[in-house]
């Protein structure tokens, strides 16, 4: 059975994208208060790119804030930015990528892939959504194999 993967695009299309985005330079309290408000496990981080729009230059995840600490002894927690704790990547999906192959861009160090559209961040997916989503996919094919098998045990049964 060749089932073609979903793209990014139809993966928007049954979800309801909610992304937050936070500046680089923004304190990391606020991200802390951002991600706190909305109960999100993560947020795109903006650069500014040119003075008409931003792009995504990062991610900040939960475990960010802990590894911030470790690599910065030395500051106060309150003293530091988003910058400091982010996972800076410029990886990022297409509404035209595949669920394959977005995961192929996390590989091992990303958990969270920020989707974009014209420029724009449109979504931001963790491994975990992909993942589920290509549970969901073999679980398909397997559902139509089962079921071609079905139609031809009958087709074979009642045949004349």
């Amino acid at each position: 059975m060749d089932r073609p993967f979903r793209t990014m695009r139809r993966l928007l299309d049954l979800r309801q994208p909610a992304v937050h985005t936070i500046s680089a330079d923004a304190p990391l309290a606020d991200a802390a208060h951002l991600m706190a408000t909305h109960a999100v496990a993560a947020v795109v981080v903006l650069g500014v790119a040119d003075p008409e729009r931003d792009r995504p230059v990062g991610v900040l995840a939960e475990r960010s804030f802990a590894a911030a600490a470790a690599r910065h002894p030395d500051r106060a927690p309150r003293d530091l930015r988003v910058r400091d704790a982010m996972t800076a990547t410029t990886v990022h999906a297409t509404l035209d990528t595949t669920v394959p192959d977005a995961l192929a861009l996390l590989q091992d160090r990303l958990d969270h892939l920020p989707v974009t559209a014209d420029g724009q961040v449109v979504d931001l997916l963790s491994r975990s959504d992909l993942l589920a989503e290509l549970v969901w996919h073999h679980a398909e094919v397997i559902r139509e194999m089962r079921l071609q098998e079905h139609i031809m045990h009958l087709q074979g049964v009642y045949s004349c």
